[in-house]
């Protein structure tokens, strides 16, 4: 909350005030086609340093899962305020634009613009959106270079803005906030095309596990590892050709040392490739650890959800538990068939270890499918007094919480993250 709040005041009510100060004086609508435009810059300069994945950031905003929900939808303002500012004229009255520097400014930004919508829209959606009979899929790299280039289109606004012909003075504190946005935004842009050299860790694949519904990675650190907790996710490569462009995994194990697993389901070209080439004695690259899905802030009841290949975090929260932890916990697992259920060996193991942990095996072959009734029917204690855990479908998710709340059974708290990055 803290940090949309900011994001609010700092990318909104700024720019607005600033440019009021700077040409309310102005007639028309001049001072309002300023501010647009000033906040279309000063959320896409923010958006670029949320984009960085800076120490801390999480931390405000509660996951950088969060964090990127949060950049999608600033996108969108930045989109609507862009085209506002570039539709709508300003009245001129005598601010002509001669100079040459200025004249290719402007020209600068038309393009810009152009390249700003295409790319915006390219990072809003996944897929073709609403064509029938078309179910294109934006492919990730296609995607991920959308991303690379509005830094780029950034770089050109900061240039249109430092030198386009504006009707206030150059040494107004909206050009200073301008300029500013312009320096942040580019530095962080910066950092997140070359910081992944100093951020990323060596490691080298030791096992692999091509399980019925995942496979499964076990690495060890070469030198350094990576600072994950149980719960906590991180950006992955691999040296295997096609397996180079960095994709978040969540960790479903840490060990003592440093190795980490990572337990990957098939879900795209990248996935799937990744089951067919990995190979023991790969390199990999890994960045982390991310997120904020820690259990140890739920209280003393928690009910713990998993669908399928959402298992990953509680594995690696189950392998921590202790025999003397206070909490009493029931771990739910759907899938089709126990011959889905991955490391159902620790799982059980886990429950076997600590008294106040159970699970829950939930095989829809055999079981139907799941629904509020059968998660409440699992619990040994009512669900309003514990907090829910949930990683899965999202679908699935929204509809367990509306049918619990329509059932007058809502859980105390509802936790869970949004995995989808794009």
């Amino acid at each position: 909350m803290i940090g949309k709040v900011s994001l609010f005041v700092l990318g909104v009510l700024m720019p607005v005030m600033l440019a009021y100060a700077a040409a309310g004086h102005l007639p028309g609508k001049t001072w309002p086609v300023i501010a647009l435009g000033a906040v279309a810059f000063t959320l896409m300069g923010m958006n670029l340093v949320l984009a960085a994945r800076l120490p801390g950031l999480d931390a405000v905003f509660g996951g950088l899962d969060q964090i990127y929900w949060v950049h999608k939808w600033t996108g969108m303002i930045i989109l609507t305020a862009a085209f506002l500012h570039q539709q709508i004229k300003i009245s001129n009255d005598g601010l002509e634009v001669t100079a040459a520097l200025s004249q290719l400014a402007v020209e600068v930004a038309e393009v810009a613009f152009i390249g700003l919508v295409v790319l915006i829209l390219i990072s809003f959606f996944k897929r073709v959106p609403k064509m029938p009979k078309i179910t294109w899929e934006i492919p990730y790299g296609l995607w991920r270079w959308s991303h690379r280039l509005l830094g780029v289109v950034f770089i050109a606004l900061a240039f249109h803005q430092s030198f386009v012909k504006a009707p206030f003075d150059g040494n107004a504190l909206l050009s200073v906030w301008l300029n500013i946005v312009a320096l942040a935004g580019t530095a962080a842009f910066l950092w997140s095309q070359f910081g992944f050299l100093l951020r990323r860790r060596s490691y080298r694949v030791v096992a692999v596990d091509k399980h019925a519904a995942a496979t499964i990675v076990d690495l060890e650190p070469v030198g350094r590892a990576v600072n994950v907790r149980p719960g906590s996710f991180a950006f992955v490569h691999f040296s295997s050709k096609g397996l180079r462009e960095p994709h978040p995994f969540t960790v479903s194990q840490v060990r003592p040392g440093g190795g980490i697993q990572f337990s990957i389901r098939g879900l795209g070209d990248y996935t799937r490739r990744l089951r067919d080439v990995i190979a023991v004695g790969d390199t990999a690259r890994v960045e982390g650890g991310y997120g904020r899905f820690h259990h140890h802030r739920g209280g003393a009841k928690q009910v713990w959800v998993a669908a399928g290949i959402g298992i990953t975090p509680f594995l690696a929260w189950a392998d921590h538990l202790k025999p003397g932890d206070a909490e009493q916990i029931v771990l739910i697992y759907c899938v089709r068939n126990e011959a889905e259920g991955v490391a159902l060996d620790r799982l059980r193991a886990a429950a076997d270890r600590v008294p106040g942990f159970t699970l829950k095996l939930h095989m829809s072959d055999t079981d139907g499918r799941f629904d509020a009734a059968k998660l409440v029917s699992y619990l040994p204690f009512e669900i309003g007094q514990a907090s829910l855990w949930f990683c899965g479908p999202a679908p699935m998710r929204d509809g367990l919480i509306k049918d619990l709340k329509a059932a007058g059974k809502a859980p105390r708290s509802v936790h869970f993250e949004r995995f989808e990055f794009r």
